[in-house]
């Protein structure tokens, strides 16, 4: 656990220091993905599909708020069905309008979610989008989450309507627009669709605000099984049954992702939790206070060794170390000898002055 926590605060040291360039770059390669999902899925105009305007949509998409790019995408998506059917491209443009205005006025901030969750859908993991703002956002937030699914079903309606020649004649427009509004009113997919992320994000914002330990971590659980048991039960009314499996297997992907996500931005250590209380002229409070895991990454240090001092220190001691004269320990004396100055000298036999001068030399 510990070289996951000193990556995650590595990562976060990293953004706070190059946010200024991250989140452009975030920004203009989320919505280069965007804008070619849109040209891959209705892109009959292959004027507004070339790279250059691709790749200067999403510039600009990088230094703007992000209703900007969702008006941008809107404004793709109206241009291309109007190159197919300019009788059909001018519900649509209603259609998105309204969209757009719904989402601009209540939930502004979220409009990578009006672009994310078409684009999850592509990837079959819708499920990401409702658990991830349960767990980041508050309940305002279902409204960018209708808009995004009913952006989706919207995208799936065109690629089927402007196959459907249409004569200039006042009946058939308008039996093609009966077919749109219906196809977007009567569809029982895009009901359920949004019916069951909405409770997903409702489950995952109150369960996540309760007082227990792990909270958040259960929150996610009980929204990806929210998940699984609502679309469980609309694949058995819908009689989808071959999509229960691809569906289990995208929940479970979606939960470890808004995880992973979960655990960069918010981690707590529940076994320092401490408790409060405390009172004022109104009101006694009782507090339950949960600390952030928080850890000093370690810093490497680097030695810097002076290559030319060290060979001179080196040179230094072997020199001295050639003028000491080496010593032998004698087992039969006890004691160091000097080999080379050290001559065969009987004790015994000598003086007590032959012995001092012996010394003195």
């Amino acid at each position: 656990m510990m070289p996951l926590l000193v990556f995650r605060e590595r990562v976060k040291s990293f953004y706070q220091r190059h946010d200024i360039y991250i989140n452009p770059a975030v920004k203009f390669i989320f919505a280069f993905i965007s804008f070619t999902a849109i040209n891959q899925e209705i892109g009959f105009d292959s004027r507004i599909k070339a790279l250059p305007v691709v790749l200067a949509l999403a510039l600009l998409s990088a230094f703007t708020p992000s209703a900007i790019m969702v008006l941008i995408a809107t404004a793709m998506a109206a241009l291309h069905v109007y190159y197919a059917s300019p009788i059909l491209s001018i519900l649509v443009i209603i259609l998105l309008l309204i969209i757009y205005f719904l989402f601009a006025r209540f939930t502004p901030q979220y409009g990578y979610v009006v672009l994310a969750i078409p684009i999850l859908f592509f990837l079959k993991i819708p499920y990401v989008m409702p658990i991830l703002l349960g767990i980041i956002a508050t309940p305002v937030a279902i409204v960018s989450t209708v808009c995004g699914v009913l952006v989706y079903y919207i995208i799936q309606l065109v690629k089927t309507a402007v196959n459907v020649q249409v004569n200039p004649s006042v009946d058939d427009v308008l039996k093609l627009y009966t077919d749109v509004i219906d196809g977007i009113m009567n569809n029982k997919q895009l009901i359920m669709t949004i019916v069951i992320f909405t409770l997903i994000l409702l489950v995952v914002y109150y369960v996540r605000r309760m007082k227990f330990d792990y909270a958040f971590e259960i929150s996610i659980a009980a929204g990806a099984l929210t998940s699984v048991l609502g679309f469980l039960v609309s694949d058995i009314i819908m009689d989808k049954s071959e999509q229960i499996l691809a569906m289990i297997f995208g929940t479970i992907v979606s939960g470890a992702i808004v995880y992973i996500v979960h655990f960069f931005k918010l981690t707590l250590d529940y076994s320092g939790v401490e408790h409060a209380q405390f009172e004022d002229d109104v009101y006694y409070y009782y507090v339950k206070a949960v600390p952030k895991v928080t850890i000093t990454t370690p810093q490497m240090k680097v030695k810097h060794i002076n290559v030319k001092n060290g060979s001179q220190g080196i040179a230094k001691a072997g020199y001295r170390n050639h003028d000491v004269d080496e010593e032998e320990y004698d087992e039969d004396e006890d004691a160091y000898s000097d080999n080379d100055n050290v001559e065969d000298f009987d004790y015994n036999n000598t003086t007590k002055a032959d012995r001092k001068n012996r010394i003195d030399e």
